[in-house]
């Protein structure tokens, strides 16, 4: 299954509170889809977020990719993400939540800017995206920038119903 939300892309604000919300959603064992739905309720087999999708150069999409574990459904499993994008625009995001997230980001973008090919990957990446080279210089600004307050709002802007595409791959039932 997969949900699609459409949303600007770089440099606008909301680009980077997606840039949180998505590590804060799918960034590992410990984040809030994964724990919800892998661990704890055992509905999915897997679950995961992008910022970005397909592309970054024009408004694009935040993206649920989710499989359900038998015997549960796509729809059933819909229905729990869902409950998941209400609690964040609901309940704000805890400072410790935040700060994790917001260090993950930092440490993988530096980590980006490793080697001659990652350096040249960013710096060319901020040229055609944001149309300046420049822009890496500020990216971590930004970042640090969001708040729990932000995170809500770009949720309750953007992640509801008249938003989405919903897609579901479905196995055919045979009628012999």
């Amino acid at each position: 299954m997969i949900i699609g939300y459409h949303k600007p892309a770089l440099p606008h604000f909301d680009d980077y509170v997606f840039d949180v919300i998505d590590i804060l959603l799918s960034d590992g064992r410990t984040s809030r889809l994964y724990k919800k739905l892998v661990e704890e309720k055992k509905i999915a087999v897997s679950v995961s977020t992008s910022n970005g999708f397909p592309g970054s150069r024009y408004a694009n999409l935040f993206t649920v990719f989710a499989t359900p574990r038998s015997p549960h459904t796509c729809d059933e499993l819909e229905e729990e993400i869902y409950k998941q994008f209400d609690r964040l625009k609901e309940e704000a995001v805890t400072s410790y939540e935040l700060n994790k997230v917001k260090n993950r980001l930092e440490a993988s973008f530096i980590r980006s800017l490793n080697s001659n090919a990652g350096l040249a990957g960013r710096l060319s990446y901020y040229q055609t995206i944001a149309g300046d080279w420049r822009y890496i210089e500020e990216h971590l600004k930004v970042i640090e920038k969001v708040t729990p307050e932000d995170i809500m709002e770009v949720a309750k802007k953007y992640l509801i119903r008249k938003n989405r595409t919903v897609a579901q791959i479905v196995q055919k039932e045979d009628k012999d």
